[in-house]
């Protein structure tokens, strides 16, 4: 039979979840609390001007600008709304990413304040987030793009870097889907999808344009890994039988690098 006893070994199993790092004068603790890219949150805390502050290192922000496909100013007042309710801060770090902050002057507070915020990183990131994903209104290839994001964040080996929707100061003017980086490398990749045909077509020309433009540019040169055209193969204008030409030539532009996404479990061996 049951009993309350259950409750020790629940509190057991739950504390074992909560993680502690130092980093400098900075502790990082990984929490419980799942959000919707299937990662646990951490937070932050460090003593600053006789005042402890408890933070997130970025992640919200980073979460909802990658997942969400709500408008830019629709997200940023849902983002303060919400920072309003719970009173939470928001400032900039040195690399211009939103932080999300509480802080206090004593030392038993803390506890409170990082249940606050961890609080408001589930609730915030799964309202527009998680809940976005059944908007009907929400385009096929929009959802490739965030499922394709999160494939490769989790496929790319430790110690890469992953942004998505980013421009290279060598090559203005144009954004790819995704940039892995390191220190001396860095692999660009770009989606193809349509909804039709002359869609999927105009997406394999353009990524074709910009890889061969890629390695054309000799600053570049040595510090390219690989050009990866990702092949959205769920899409409605994916017609292999009608894009006999246009793919291979994509592959050669992209120096023989081509994925599809039903074979996008190869690509982990891309990052080399």
């Amino acid at each position: 039979m049951i009993n309350c006893q259950i409750t020790k070994v629940i509190q057991k199993d739950f504390n074992s979840l909560w993680q502690c790092k130092q980093r400098g004068n900075t502790i990082e603790i990984s929490t419980p609390y799942l959000l919707p890219d299937s990662t646990l949150l951490s937070l932050f805390i460090t003593e600053r001007n006789k005042k402890f502050i408890v933070h997130d290192g970025g992640s919200i922000a980073q979460i909802v600008t990658d997942n969400c496909p709500f408008p830019d100013d629709e997200i940023k007042a849902s983002l303060e709304g919400f920072a309003a309710k719970y009173g939470v801060k928001q400032c900039w770090d040195a690399s211009k990413q939103k932080i999300f902050f509480k802080d206090c002057g004593k030392k038993p507070l803390i506890s409170s304040l990082a249940f606050d915020l961890a609080s408001f990183a589930t609730t915030v990131t799964n309202v527009l987030v998680a809940a976005s994903y059944d908007e009907p209104d929400v385009e096929v290839d929009e959802r490739f793009q965030r499922n394709a994001d999160s494939f490769i964040k989790s496929a790319i080996p430790t110690g890469l870097i992953f942004k998505p929707r980013q421009e290279i100061k060598e090559v203005p003017g144009v954004k790819f889907s995704g940039i892995i980086s390191r220190s001396n490398r860095i692999w660009l990749v770009s989606y193809v999808t349509g909804s039709t045909l002359p869609y999927f077509v105009r997406s394999v020309a353009m990524a074709k344009m910009n890889f061969e433009h890629v390695w054309k540019v000799t600053q570049l040169a040595g510090y390219i890994g690989r050009t990866i055209p990702l092949i959205n193969t769920d899409a409605g204008g994916y017609k292999p039988d009608k894009l006999k030409w246009q793919l291979p030539d994509l592959q050669a532009a992209s120096k023989d690098t081509l994925v599809k996404w039903a074979d996008r479990a190869s690509m982990a061996n891309l990052f080399n």
